[in-house]
């Protein structure tokens, strides 16, 4: 009998995580389906081992978390970019800029998520918008602008950081 009852609790328990993991699973893909990039914003999110426990708000803080990585490159990449167009005084006043600008993203990263843990959506979405993705596409414009040759390492990482901030604002726009 003891037996029959511990079968029975552990078959409750296996059900219960594996009926959370898909609703979690299906929360996740109903978030990243509105963006432009669905399968990098699931990506991101499957990175997390926390996802799959995670409510709307917990999701939209790990997109953060990995925007935030991909502002650690971004700005690792402006600093050793700078440092190879150090002849051309246009091009690393440009870069010194664009680490700037990566400077403020990162700050607006931090605020947003101080934004979304108190539940102020609205404060969230806005520092998204100007703090986080105005200054990589500032930066992006203006290495265009002056026709400064930038790894694809860089486009790409670039690409991807406002993808995610994308994905992100439609997210939290939908809270």
């Amino acid at each position: 009998m003891a037996l029959l009852a511990k079968i029975l609790i552990l078959t409750t328990l296996v059900t219960t995580v594996s009926v959370t993991s898909r609703a979690n699973e299906e929360l996740m893909m109903q978030q990243c389906h509105n963006s432009d990039n669905p399968t990098l914003c699931l990506r991101c999110l499957n990175s997390d081992p926390t996802s799959h426990e995670a409510d709307k708000v917990g999701l939209a803080r790990i997109i953060l978390k990995c925007i935030n990585s991909q502002l650690l490159i971004l700005t690792q990449n402006t600093s050793t970019l700078g440092s190879q167009h150090y002849r051309n005084p246009k091009a690393a006043a440009a870069l010194k800029q664009c680490g700037l600008g990566f400077s403020t993203a990162k700050r607006g990263v931090g605020e947003a998520d101080a934004h979304l843990i108190t539940g102020d959506y609205d404060k969230a979405a806005n520092d998204v918008s100007v703090k986080v993705v105005n200054p990589p596409v500032s930066c992006r414009n203006s290495l265009e602008t002056l026709n400064i040759q930038v790894p694809s390492s860089f486009r790409y990482h670039m690409d991807v950081y406002l993808a995610l901030t994308q994905a992100l604002l439609r997210i939290v726009d939908r809270f």
